[in-house]
């Protein structure tokens, strides 16, 4: 079985049983070579994806330019995996930083086919769209706790939650100005 095709499974897999999918892709000792440029390929495919969301649903707003959504893409996943596992860490884990970036990576990959499905559905409906990708974000929630869990070897899925929220918060308190922040183009300089 390739790698492809094992992380395909693990995917899958994931959505059954989240702890011990994470703990068999933390197993397959992705290189750090590897797991960067997944990272972008990852960041450009939802970039792509949001800009078409955009476009479909222009209710929810202007979409910020493509390049600044990838560096947002790339930053808040790099710093979530260094928060998780440091905070991990302060909760007695044992997680790596090498291996929060991939489980942040393999969840991204995940959340994929889902914003496809939202973007298919915002042109027929976009209540629904909306109601979906609530749906969504809850579960994905739950596979969060479940990779963090794994990642730190906790045996409470609370201990997890507990590090996934605040981690959330850390990272939302230092994006905020960044999200809240006007787009500038060398033009205006």
């Amino acid at each position: 079985m390739t790698l492809i095709e094992s992380l395909f499974a693990q995917g899958v897999r994931a959505l059954r049983e989240p702890r011990a999918a994470a703990a068999d892709i933390i197993a397959l000792g992705v290189p750090r070579e590897v797991v960067v440029p997944a990272l972008f390929l990852v960041a450009i495919l939802s970039v792509l994806i949001d800009t078409a969301l955009f476009a479909a649903m222009p209710e929810i707003g202007a979409p910020r330019s493509p390049f600044r959504s990838l560096v947002f893409y790339v930053a808040v996943a790099g710093a979530f995996a260094f928060v998780v596992t440091f905070v991990g860490r302060w909760f007695q884990g044992v997680g790596t930083l090498e291996n929060a970036l991939l489980l942040i990576v393999f969840l991204q990959a995940m959340l994929l086919p889902a914003s496809a499905v939202q973007l298919v559905l915002a042109m027929v409906s976009p209540n629904l769209a909306v109601m979906f990708i609530f749906v969504v974000a809850l579960f994905l929630v739950w596979i969060q706790i479940n990779f963090v869990a794994a990642l730190h070897g906790f045996s409470s899925l609370w201990r997890a939650a507990a590090v996934t929220v605040l981690s959330s918060f850390l990272i939302a308190f230092v994006a905020a100005p960044f999200i809240a922040a006007p787009e500038v183009s060398l033009s205006d300089v």
